[in-house]
């Protein structure tokens, strides 16, 4: 497709591949990756049907997934190009896959009113000298910003790893008496489950879990034969220490063993690298949190880290924003019992969330532990994470303050957690 190409749909939508958006006379939606080639393939190859597993190679050409990921990428792209009835757009062939077969090719007009505004803003007689002194200030203030670091103390972990049945579940406390409650507490809806639930829905899982200051985490994955996390099952909910029961009642009635990715609408031209997905059980009415990482190398084996965070209605699935952050991380030397530590120096914090109606925000989770996060930035404290648990496109991580969560990236092997390579400072002078 040309780079000035837009597709015209029945609907009065329009697809502009060059930048992966849908636009209709009132909205501007961002297509994921998947969406995008998927959508385009399609477009490209309109003279014939296109199966279900060319849809699922295009979609994702570095990752085996089933076809319920198919069947939800074309739902939503059926929502974002506007059908009015199912078939409109794109055409479920029975038994076969799907085509798309009425639209029509435009030229995008260059010459936007944000093309003409910013050729104004450039050709502003004081804007270089606005620009220089922006930087000038910029610079001064991240300095003094910057250099003035609070490094705490990491804490030391204990860890145990217990085998129940076909499962394991790795426990993670500060001291021995939350290792012996998160054991026992677990271990009872484990024995309630195979009790009420036949044949079980607890099997084959590989779990963590964290008891820590207010908070429980706890993490899990339906695993393979050769013990690797299944794509779409992996799970993490954190919640106070007074939610255990509603936590217990899921785990013994409702364990869930396959999940969705939900989908936020942005208008940012770049795919995140990587997002994290987290629940919460509590009565404020925000079920989950989405996060999006962006990712780039910075100066001396640092990457740097923006953030942008959503929390999602219990009822509707509708998300709003909550936070926008940047930090600059790197690895260190690792003396905890996990595979690997990151140091994260915070940069910048941006609290989004506005206050609602929909939420009790004093009995949100979700708010508290970004709240908490929001503190440490703005104090310039250090913070630390660590590496549980890594495997092609999937890392699981611990975060103390936010508990334990899945990241889910879009390379097969992140730059952050190459621990394997990491060489102490002190072992790389001695080499030299």
């Amino acid at each position: 497709m040309s780079s000035r190409e837009q597709i015209k749909f029945q609907t009065d939508v329009y697809f502009i591949p060059c930048q992966g958006i849908i636009k209709s006379p009132d909205s501007i939606q961002k297509l994921n990756l998947s969406e995008q080639n998927i959508l385009t393939f399609l477009i490209d190859n309109h003279q014939r049907p296109i199966t279900k597993s060319e849809l699922l190679k295009i979609g994702w050409p570095d990752r085996v997934v089933t076809e319920a990921s198919l069947f939800q990428v074309i739902r939503a792209l059926r929502v974002k190009l506007q059908e009015r009835h199912k078939g409109e757009v794109i055409e479920t062939l029975p038994r076969v896959g799907y085509q798309v077969t009425q639209f029509e090719r435009q030229e995008v007009p260059l010459d936007t009113e944000l093309t003409k505004k910013t050729k104004f803003l450039f050709k502003h007689p004081l804007f270089p000298f606005s620009f220089v002194c922006f930087l000038l200030i910029a610079s001064i203030g991240s300095y003094f910003w910057l250099n003035h670091y609070k490094r705490p103390a990491q804490n030391n972990y204990l860890t145990q790893t217990e085998y129940w049945g076909d499962n394991s579940v790795t426990l993670i406390a500060t001291n021995e008496d939350d290792l012996d409650d998160l054991r026992q507490k677990l271990n009872l809806a484990y024995r309630q489950h195979l009790k009420l639930v036949s044949p079980p829905k607890i099997t084959k899982v590989k779990a963590f879990a964290f008891k820590g200051d207010g908070i429980y985490s706890v993490a899990w994955c339906r695993v393979d034969n050769e013990s690797a996390c299944q794509p779409n099952t992996d799970f993490s909910y954190t919640f106070g220490y007074h939610n255990w029961e509603q936590f217990s009642d899921l785990l013994v009635h409702e364990t869930k063993t396959y999940r969705d990715d939900p989908v936020i609408q942005t208008q940012l031209a770049r795919e995140p690298t990587a997002q994290v997905f987290m629940n919460y059980i509590d009565e404020s009415g925000i079920q989950s949190k989405v996060v999006h990482h962006y990712i780039s190398k910075g100066e001396s084996a640092t990457l740097n880290y923006s953030y942008m965070s959503f929390i999602t209605e219990k009822d509707t699935d509708f998300h709003h924003a909550l936070s926008v952050r940047a930090a600059t991380l790197s690895i260190i030397e690792n003396e905890s019992p996990f595979l690997s530590t990151a140091q994260l120096k915070p940069d910048m914090f941006h609290w989004a969330y506005q206050p609602s109606d929909l939420f009790v925000e004093e009995k949100s989770t979700a708010l508290k532990t970004e709240s908490k996060m929001r503190d440490d930035f703005r104090a310039k404290r250090i913070a630390y994470s660590y590496l549980l648990y890594q495997q092609p496109y999937l890392d699981l991580i611990f975060y103390p303050n936010v508990g334990i969560y899945w990241i889910h990236n879009s390379v097969k092997s992140t730059k952050l957690f190459n621990y394997k390579q990491y060489i102490p400072e002190y072992k790389q002078q001695s080499a030299n």
